[in-house]
């Protein structure tokens, strides 16, 4: 079934994964909500957070709390929209279970 040049094809676009998945763990993506910034890497790890002096102004922990899970959902989000991107521009758009 396989011939010689498919498996080629399959290791070379294994490869490309690879790299793909080690560029996506390097990945910096940022998020924001009413004053609050977040900078994660690969999607997963907090590397920075910025929170704007006037969001002490409105002394509501409930309203603080709010920003700070809409900025990590932003952060989080647009990494896995550039991962999803970067991962179709391997596969060809080839849907692959259980990869993004």
């Amino acid at each position: 079934m396989f011939n010689n040049a498919m498996m080629k094809q399959a290791k070379k676009m294994q490869e490309k994964m690879k790299e793909a998945q080690e560029e996506i763990a390097k990945m910096e993506t940022e998020g924001s909500s009413g004053g609050i910034s977040i900078k994660m890497i690969g999607g997963k790890t907090i590397e920075e957070v910025t929170v704007s002096e006037n969001i002490f102004e409105q002394k509501d922990k409930s309203l603080l709390e709010k920003f700070i899970k809409d900025a990590v959902n932003d952060a989080t989000e647009k990494a896995d929209k550039a991962a999803q991107k970067k991962m179709k521009k391997v596969t060809g758009g080839i849907k692959i279970p259980g990869l993004f």
